[in-house]
């Protein structure tokens, strides 16, 4: 379980990165690809992993989850308009129900210990709170390795 430390990047943090990642020659951003890309999934099926146990839905929406294999921090994209669910709806219109849940549509309750505001969350959130420590480290040892060798 998480002991909920709270890790953060400011602003000058990230464009620091990001000027990194210009500087880095072509064989260094495909590593950075590779690793960023293992890493997300990595979280992906940490999150898909938490999904079964939330039923078809939460399920349905995980495991179509889609990783970028071009992005330099690792990007996962959940909902899309060509899976359908079987009433028609599809993951694009309902993962943030799902997700989130709703004070209007009691098909989508909110979890309770949520105040109803905020990503609390269901499994997408609580899951990448949970590993953000585990996240944050791998991804710092990978990318120092990789700044060490470029």
């Amino acid at each position: 379980m998480s002991d909920n430390v709270e890790i953060a990047y400011d602003k000058a943090d990230l464009r620091r990165v990001i000027g990194a990642f210009k500087a880095m020659n072509e064989e260094a951003t495909i590593q950075a690809k590779q690793e960023s890309s293992a890493l997300a999934e990595f979280a992906k099926g940490k999150i898909q992993g938490k999904a079964v146990t939330r039923g078809k839905a939460s399920d349905r929406i995980a495991q179509g989850a889609r990783v970028s294999k071009s992005s330099k921090i690792g990007e996962l994209s959940f909902g899309f308009a060509a899976q359908k669910f079987s009433g028609g709806g599809t993951t694009q219109q309902l993962w943030g129900g799902n997700e989130f849940g709703s004070n209007k549509f009691k098909q989508f309750p909110i979890w309770s210990g949520s105040t109803g505001r905020g990503s609390t969350g269901w499994f997408i959130y609580p899951t990448l709170r949970e590993i953000q420590p585990e996240l944050i480290a791998k991804w710092e040892n990978a990318f120092d390795q990789i700044l060490k060798e470029w």
